[in-house]
This record gives C-alpha cells, sequence and structure tokens, in this order.
C-alpha cells in the first residue's frame, strides 16, 4: 500500500506524522518503506538518527525526487507499507507520488492559511482521481490545541469548514500540539517509543483508523 503525507502548506507535521506512522506500521510487524521526497531532507535525518542509535525496528528509507511515481510502482511489491513524505507544495512529487498512492493523508492546523490551501488541493486531487480512481484523501486535523476551553469549539470549527470540501474524509482522530512530538526527533524515535500515552494512542488511532490494525 502506498500512502502519501502531503498538502500545499509547510508546517503542519508531514515528516511528523509521517516518520510516526512508519514506526508505528513496523510495530505491528509490517515491512515499511519511507521514501523522502522533500528537498528539505527531514525523513533522511530522521532516519539517519534513528539508525545511528540502533533503534529497532528498522526502517528502510529511500530517497527520491522529481517523477517518483515509477519508484513506487516498483516499491509496492517490496513492502506492505510506503509511506511517502512530499514538501508542503504543490510540487512534481506529490502529484507523482498521488497517481498511483491508494492513500493520501493530509495534515492541516486549524489555522486559515492553511484551510485557504484545500481548494488547491481540492482541484488537484479532482484531476488525480480521474486517473488513479482508487485514490482514498484524508484530512488529519494537527497541532489541535490541549486546552480545554477551546479544544472542542476549534474542533467544530474545523470539521464544518471541510463541508465543502467534499472530496475529503476528516478522520477522527487528531494530534494535539504536544512538545513531545518535537523532542522524539532528533533522536529517530517515535512518541510510541516514549513514555507519552496521550501522544502515542493519537498514531495508534490513527492506524486503526486508516489501516484498520
Amino acid at each position: 500500500m502506498i500512502v502519501t503525507i502531503g498538502s500545499n502548506k509547510g508546517g503542519t507535521g508531514k515528516t511528523t506524522t509521517a516518520s510516526n506512522l512508519a514506526v508505528t506500521l513496523a510495530m505491528y510487524k509490517k515491512d515499511v518503506c519511507l521514501l523522502d521526497a522533500d528537498f528539505q531532507r527531514s525523513s533522511s535525518r530522521w532516519h539517519q538518527d534513528r539508525e545511528e542509535n540502533k533503534i529497532l525496528p528498522s526502517i528502510t528509507l529511500i530517497e527520491k525526487y522529481d517523477n517518483i511515481s515509477q519508484t513506487l510502482n516498483n516499491l509496492k511489491d517490496k513492502f506492505d507499507y510506503i509511506i511517502v513524505d512530499v514538501a508542503g507544495r504543490n510540487s512534481r512529487e506529490m502529484i507523482t507520488a498521488l497517481s498511483v498512492s491508494d492513500i493520501l493523508i493530509a495534515p492541516h492546523q486549524a489555522s486559515q492559511l492553511d484551510l485557504d490551501t484545500l481548494e488547491e488541493l481540492q482541484n488537484q486531487l479532482v484531476r488525480i482521481c480521474d486517473l488513479n480512481p482508487k485514490l482514498r484523501a484524508y484530512i488529519l486535523h494537527t497541532m489541535a490545541s490541549t486546552n480545554s476551553l477551546v479544544r472542542e469549539k476549534e474542533k467544530i470549527s474545523f470539521k464544518k469548514y471541510l463541508e465543502d470540501f467534499t472530496e475529503f474524509s476528516l478522520l477522527n482522530t487528531c494530534c494535539h500540539y504536544r512538545k513531545i512530538y518535537k523532542d522524539v526527533m532528533p533522536f529517530g524515535k517515535s512518541v510510541i517509543e516514549e513514555d507519552n500515552k496521550l501522544a502515542s494512542q493519537e498514531i495508534y488511532d490513527i492506524v486503526q483508523e486508516v489501516f484498520k490494525l
């Protein structure tokens, strides 16, 4: 299965989502490849730290840019899951990845700057689905507030905004703004490998909701 983590806005938590999902799927004894298609190489640096720290389970990482569709087609029979981390913009890497992907997970914050990019992404998705009708697209609410006074209001507002974007399904699971997500990255780890039950449960919930594991 090919899963692209992408959106047209930077800073939404794409690499964080990709790396955490890759580790969690590997914990389920799945063969996982993390494909870094972002020139910033955040996933590659995370993976290098993981290798240097000899953290198990191991995950295969490949770097590939420009048209990556053929590379993904070549890999799909070798791995149970290929997680593709693309740049936060309308890139050739994202378009070609989506042309062969099974799933798009598009992380977005509940900010107007993030949400303003959804119309462009939906227009892209309509055209891509003409070529790849099997593609399923999910929106993941990331960096959600942990403040109990605003959390529910923010969630309702986010859901209401997405009602106009019928090409996407909003995941019930959301990832809150938790320091642990940043803290584990320099060590090549996932939050599920740390003692943080709230963050770990968020990642397990995504895996359950999207992959039914």
